[in-house]
């Protein structure tokens, strides 16, 4: 190599140093990218929860986020929005109230919709079952705060259904768990269910009370039309739609 030739690529030589040094920020920076990336869409679950388009209001997207079953209330909340945007008739009824969290839930959602409350508010009634005692009527009533369209129905089911024959439904949540009771609600609701209408089925996917939940709904849904949904909540809920 002549002098003239060392000479030029001595003079290159801080130029290909810093085209060399800026490939290897890029290659550096598109990999932190990459990798950011991954751990963004793999833990955003833990730091964003939501929907980015919610079909239900932002007072309601609070409530979940401070709940303590996200993907139920979530589930719930859609379901809601359903009953509403489809114009599908009925009260709403939750069977198993315990101490009034998700009827909150439910009557800040639709207040306009008769909420239907069925339980002992004491808890089980046979001496076999201890749960669920630390509750009473007027610990839900506190909590609701609001009792506009709202009534009781204390007592064992299906006695407290007495009087609704004639009544209409487009929601029905079922948190008792136990078989026979699980029974007498599809043998009281199903019929009076609006086509479109949600039955939601906490405790599916649990082992509470023998699996009694999940016992019930595939005894009275067999040969019917409706399917069952699982959702990835907590305690394993199920829902199906009124055909």
């Amino acid at each position: 190599m002549n002098r003239g030739a060392q000479r030029c690529l001595l003079h290159r030589q801080p130029f290909i140093r810093r085209v060399l040094e800026f490939s290897r920020m890029k290659t550096f920076l598109l990999n932190m990218r990459f990798l950011l990336g991954r751990v963004y869409f793999r833990y955003r679950g833990i730091f964003r929860a939501g929907m980015t388009f919610p079909t239900y209001s932002e007072k309601m997207q609070r409530m979940i986020g401070w709940s303590n079953d996200r993907v139920r209330h979530a589930t719930m909340a859609l379901a809601l929005e359903r009953i509403r945007s489809e114009s599908i008739p009925g009260a709403i009824a939750e069977l198993g109230v315990y101490r009034g969290y998700v009827s909150r839930f439910l009557h800040e959602q639709m207040p306009e919709r008769k909420l239907y409350l069925f339980d002992t508010f004491d808890g089980f009634r046979d001496n076999a079952d201890n749960h669920f005692r630390n509750t009473s009527v007027e610990i839900v009533k506190e909590r609701l705060r609001n009792l506009d369209n709202v009534e009781f129905r204390i007592g064992l089911f299906p006695d407290t259904a007495k009087g609704l024959e004639h009544e209409t439904f487009s929601f029905v949540l079922f948190d008792a768990d136990k078989y026979d009771v699980a029974m007498a609600s599809f043998a009281f609701f199903y019929p009076r269910l609006s086509h479109g209408g949600y039955f939601f089925l906490h405790d599916f996917n649990s082992n509470e009370s023998d699996w009694g939940v999940s016992k019930a709904a595939r005894d009275f849904l067999r040969g019917k039309p409706e399917s069952i949904v699982e959702i990835p909540d907590i305690c394993g809920t199920a829902l199906f739609r009124k055909i």
